[in-house]
């Protein structure tokens, strides 16, 4: 079992994955094997529609987004993560989010044992009710649909430059404490 993490963000480094490091280097301390999957340098495309994985439990392409899938089923926890970009998460995030359709039967139960924990982080330029909301729009289908327990939501707003986070102290401490909790 391990703690898998999901960078939406484009930027390499930037303030999302920075926060991200920070629980995952708590989840470590803890004992927790991590991996990481950054969206942006995998090969992935967009999800079908074909219904392929109704019928065989997996999404059915061929692509680096079947490992990641197949991770999150056998994971102890899932660490998800995106700038806010348009009032949205990240396009990389959103093409994520649209494979997990491939976690659901037809009828939306879930092919992933429920109890799994998850952490969310959303980082922007813009306000924390903004943020709330993205992250809230983050977890629903891990949280409603799968029945993963939200462990916690760590939000950057006003982040702006890519490297604010590495500077809040108080936030990297948090995320590392978040990262314990895995």
């Amino acid at each position: 079992m391990a703690v898998i993490a999901v960078i939406g963000s484009p930027r390499s480094g930037g303030n999302s994955e920075t926060i991200v490091d920070a629980v995952l280097a708590g989840a470590k301390e803890n004992g927790k094997a991590v991996k990481k999957y950054n969206l942006n340098k995998m090969k992935i495309v967009g999800c079908q529609a074909c219904m392929g994985c109704k019928k065989s439990g997996k999404c059915v392409q061929k692509d680096e987004m079947v490992a990641l899938l197949e991770d999150i089923k056998t994971a102890e926890a899932v660490v998800v993560s995106s700038p806010i970009y348009f009032g949205q998460p990240s396009a990389q995030f959103r093409m994520f989010q649209d494979r997990t359709y491939s976690l659901f039967g037809m009828d939306f139960s879930s092919f992933i044992d429920g109890g799994k924990k998850i952490v969310s982080v959303v980082t922007c330029g813009s306000g924390v009710d903004a943020a709330e909301k993205v992250a809230t729009a983050m977890e629903g289908a891990f949280v409603n649909l799968m029945k993963m327990t939200l462990v916690d939501r760590l939000v950057l707003a006003g982040g702006g430059p890519p490297n604010v986070a590495a500077g809040d102290k108080d936030l990297i401490t948090k995320a590392k404490a978040v990262g314990k909790k895995l």
